[in-house]
């Protein structure tokens, strides 16, 4: 029996691909969704019954964290738990999970660095590193928060990373023009909205979005949860918002003048999710990926992905990998049987 616990920011997503592998490999799973989005996994519960999924087999079980989530991850009878989710409810589930020897997956959160060298394209560079920011509010945990410029370019890709910000429009998801939606809650934004005030506090620069540009929305949407891409400038490498989490529509955009530099300052967080490096330099490219401390690292592209590939982060972002193979080594057990005849 599989407990596959699974996050609200991409619901179904991230829910079945955690179920697929689990019973491929012939287990039966007891699934948790967040409790903030489980209309989709309640759909999902329809659909395998009508395409015929037996009984029994994939189990899903709707509640909060704190009673369905503990009951799930202190059950003597399910040996191993995939987790998406923070670092923080990672900690809980390891200590609660622990009298019982459990087997775990952890995919949790990321600080992650794009580094930007003053040789890279910037017409493929800029827009992709906008979408890298903002793609689903910020609300991804591959999502780019630290964006190193080298000097050399740091005023220009500012200047026009900054107006190619502000073209992302903010509205009604149901709207085909609109990039940005809602956030997931209305604690979450307050939550996002106080780390830029953190930063103005310690003497950072808003360029745009939060606080500096009006937000407009369509009438039915005005007490909404939404919130504009929001470029910081200027922020210390030893701000919070340099070194936590924020999972929303802020990046921070800094200066590195040298290759050793920009690799130490990458990897001075907690974190090693997953990273992108921007160089039209083959050697450089090579030598930076590999001094990473991340999970993943994307170079002159970004979220480009084969989910046949290992998927996982380093130090506090998490334990173990997934995806084809790795999944299949998690979702079963290596026995050895020794016959004499």
């Amino acid at each position: 029996v599989a407990g596959l616990i699974s996050p609200w920011n991409l619901p179904l997503y991230l829910l079945t691909w955690k179920i697929a592998p689990a019973i491929a490999c012939g287990n039966t799973v007891v699934a948790k969704p967040s409790e903030m989005t489980s209309v989709t996994a309640w759909m999902m519960c329809k659909l395998l019954e009508k395409a015929g999924v037996p009984p029994g087999v994939v189990n899903v079980v709707f509640g909060t964290g704190a009673k369905a989530g503990e009951a799930l991850v202190c059950h003597p009878d399910v040996p191993l738990i995939s987790f998406t989710g923070s670092t923080l409810t990672a900690q809980r589930i390891t200590e609660r999970s622990a009298p019982h020897c459990k087997r775990l997956s952890l995919e949790l959160g990321g600080k992650n660095p794009a580094i930007i060298f003053d040789d890279a394209d910037l017409s493929q560079c800029i827009p992709t590193t906008v979408r890298s920011s903002f793609a689903n509010q910020g609300e991804i945990c591959l999502c780019t928060s630290r964006i190193f410029v080298q000097r050399g370019i740091y005023s220009e890709f500012l200047k026009r990373f900054v107006a190619e910000a502000k073209k992302w429009k903010t509205g009604n998801p149901s709207d085909p023009t609109v990039d940005v939606g809602a956030l997931i809650s209305k604690e979450h934004l307050e939550k996002v909205r106080n780390y830029v005030k953190k930063a103005q506090a310690e003497g950072a620069r808003v360029l745009c979005g939060e606080g500096v540009d009006p937000l407009a929305l369509p009438p039915g949407n005005q007490k909404g949860y939404f919130m504009l891409p929001t470029v910081i400038a200027e922020v210390k490498d030893e701000s919070c918002c340099m070194q936590e989490e924020i999972f929303g529509p802020v990046t921070c955009v800094v200066a590195f003048d040298t290759e050793e530099e920009v690799i130490q300052r990458a990897n001075g967080v907690k974190y090693g999710l997953a990273a992108t490096v921007w160089s039209s330099n083959v050697g450089r490219v090579h030598r930076v990926a590999h001094r990473l401390q991340s999970g993943l690292v994307w170079t002159n592209c970004w979220l480009v992905r084969d989910l046949n590939l290992p998927f996982g982060g380093m130090k506090a972002s998490g334990i173990g990998r997934e995806g084809a193979k790795d999944s299949y080594e998690f979702f079963t057990e290596v026995k050895t049987i020794t016959i004499k005849h």
